[in-house]
């Protein structure tokens, strides 16, 4: 049976279900509205109200009036209207479903033109996995080859798609389903799926719809709030005891006064620094799935942050030394957040190295991924290291590293795996001594991790430690800064603000 045929067939059906219930329906309101007068007339008649001559000539006009009226308004004239109605719309639905199976019958460059421009990631697949059209965003979730689809297996790995596929194929109805997405940083997508037909095979229209800000949101509320209130407790209650002795015992005692009062004042800066901080870490999680589209020099933002915090090494002592050999390194990034890592780094290192040591920001460019490990991470021999936050750079493209190394005493090996997480302390006592919070490495990774880069660690007890990190460059690939050093060969073009620098073999 054909399209129309059905149409034809449910239509007629339709139709005398409804002209039944309609003749019914009239039938009803004809006895209730009779026997309603009728009583009317009664209780008027029985009350005095009617003489029985009115009574009677009300009850035959009554009668006659609603007998003309029923049998004019035949049911057949008036379920016309509803039935004429009603075969339009059966007709106009037709024609859609015809227009409807008309225009599924596509080209395969249409559908395919079709899921590119989707907004979200899209792909059409069978109900085995395997991909016949995909998105570029449908492409990075699921992992398949860039070399277009088609040309080699693209297929559906994911075990819990692969299910939803095979609800679909049994003709049960789809469940709510979320996805997670590993990677640096991990995503969230809620999916949507609905079969199709194209040229007569069945296929699956696979729609994801992007949540990792949401989940992320929520994430940070519930962090933010436990972390906040687990670290806020401390100072807070040390607040109360001495207000309360100021009140109490002390209340006299202005020397006592002003010693409370400097705690005081130590224990509401700690608290300032430890809300600004969690503040920025949920700001900086919030957007860490986004990679930033600005362009900025990183070589000149390094210079920068160096200079600016000269006044800081020198007030504590400290011999900050600059080595650079690069004259331009842009990346896509926030400059604001590439300079809170920069000081962050300088900063720590100026921080836990003694007086009279020294502290050296190096710089390089036009670096590969193995180069890049060398240059802020392997330097020293007998150094525990660690990768803290790694993306998965292309191999075409060259990065540009910075490393960081102090003087200090160095961490033990067995503190770098827990180096990056919420306010994780190598040593609790000293930590609170020079102000710190805790979350200065965590914000570090994250911005790092939105950054598409790398935060590599290296430490030796008792020689110091080294952080280096390293981002991917814009604008030009890897072979040809290659083949440019090859050929010009330059001697020596290398910036350092001091000819004393710290073993780096």
């Amino acid at each position: 049976m054909d399209l129309t045929e059905d149409v034809e067939e449910n239509g007629a059906k339709e139709k005398s279900a409804r002209f039944e219930l309609a003749l019914r329906a009239r039938r009803r309101d004809f006895a209730v509205l009779t026997a309603l007068t009728m009583a009317i007339l009664l209780i008027l008649f029985a009350s005095g109200t009617l003489a029985l001559s009115e009574a009677l000539t009300a009850a035959l006009i009554f009668i006659f009036s609603a007998t003309a009226f029923y049998l004019s308004s035949d049911a057949d004239a008036r379920d016309g209207q509803i039935m004429t109605q009603f075969a339009a719309e059966r007709r106009q639905d037709a024609m859609g479903e015809r227009a409807l199976s008309a225009g599924r019958q596509v080209s395969g460059e249409d559908v395919r033109t079709l899921i590119e421009a989707y907004p979200q990631p899209a792909l059409i697949s069978d109900f085995d996995g395997r991909v016949y059209f995909a998105n570029a965003g449908a492409g990075d979730v699921f992992r398949l080859p860039k070399g277009g689809i088609g040309i080699g297996p693209s297929i559906i790995r994911r075990v819990d798609m692969l299910r939803r596929l095979d609800a679909i194929k049994a003709g049960r109805p789809p469940e709510p389903m979320e996805i997670e997405i590993e990677g640096t940083p991990d995503r969230h997508f809620s999916v949507w799926t609905a079969p199709l037909s194209i040229h007569g095979e069945p296929r699956v229209l696979v729609v994801l719809i992007e949540l990792t800000e949401l989940r992320r949101a929520e994430k940070a509320r519930a962090d933010f709030l436990a972390n906040a209130s687990h670290e806020l407790r401390t100072p807070l209650t040390s607040l109360a005891g001495f207000i309360e002795t100021m009140r109490g015992p002390a209340k006299d005692d202005p020397e006592a006064w002003d010693r409370f009062l400097e705690i005081m004042y130590g224990q509401t800066e700690r608290m300032r620094r430890l809300i600004h901080d969690l503040l920025s870490l949920s700001r900086i999680e919030l957007s860490e799935h986004r990679r930033p589209d600005k362009v900025v020099d990183f070589g000149a933002l390094v210079e920068e942050n160096y200079e600016a915090m000269l006044p800081v090494a020198r007030e504590r002592g400290i011999k900050l030394e600059f080595l650079s050999s690069v004259d331009q390194a842009n990346v896509y990034g926030v400059k604001d957040e590439l300079t809170q890592v920069l000081q962050n780094l300088i900063d720590n290192a100026i921080k836990y190295t003694t007086p009279g040591s020294s502290v050296l920001v190096e710089i390089a460019s036009g670096l590969d991924l193995e180069e890049a490990r060398l240059f802020t991470s392997r330097r020293w021999n007998n150094a525990a290291r660690i990768s803290i936050s790694q993306a998965r750079p292309d191999a075409d493209v060259p990065l540009v590293a910075i490393r960081v190394s102090d003087e200090g005493q160095g961490i033990n090996r067995e503190h770098l795996p827990r180096l990056g997480e919420r306010f994780y302390r190598v040593d609790e006592g000293r930590d609170r001594t020079v102000g710190g919070t805790g979350l200065g490495l965590a914000i570090v990774k994250h911005i790092i991790t939105r950054h598409r880069g790398g935060l590599l660690v290296e430490s030796e007890t008792g020689r110091g430690s080294a952080f280096g990190i390293w981002l991917p460059m814009v604008g030009q690939k890897l072979a040809q800064l290659k083949n440019s050093d090859n050929t010009d060969a330059p001697a020596s073009d290398e910036k350092t603000s001091s000819t004393s620098l710290p073993d780096a073999s």
